[in-house]
C-alpha cells in the first residue's frame, strides 16, 4: 500500500501489517483520549463520542450486525448506515 505522512510530498511503499498496526494504534489512541465513563450528571455510559462508523449499502444484514457489535464493543454511539430503500 501506499502513504503519505501529514506534511509530506512524497508517497512511501509500506505493507498491510504495518498499516493495520497503525490503524490499530491510531484508534486505541483517539478511544483513550476521548472515553467517558459517566456523563456530566454521573450517569454511566461508557463512551466514545469522537469515533463514527458509517455501514456500506454492499455489505449484508449479517455483515453490517457484525460491523455495529463491534463498534458498540468499543463505546462508539456515533454510527450511521447509507444504504437506500
Amino acid at each position: 500500500m501506499l502513504y503519505r505522512a501529514p506534511n509530506s510530498t512524497k508517497w512511501e511503499k509500506k505493507s498491510w501489517d504495518w498499516a493495520l498496526t497503525e490503524i490499530a494504534k491510531r484508534v486505541k489512541a483517539t478511544r483513550d483520549a476521548s472515553f467517558e465513563e459517566k456523563d456530566a450528571k454521573g450517569v454511566t455510559v461508557n463512551r466514545t463520542q469522537a469515533i463514527a462508523h458509517i455501514g456500506s449499502a454492499s455489505c449484508d444484514n449479517e455483515e453490517n450486525y457484525l460491523f455495529v457489535k463491534m463498534q458498540r464493543a468499543m463505546g462508539v454511539v456515533n454510527i450511521d448506515h447509507h444504504a437506500r430503500l
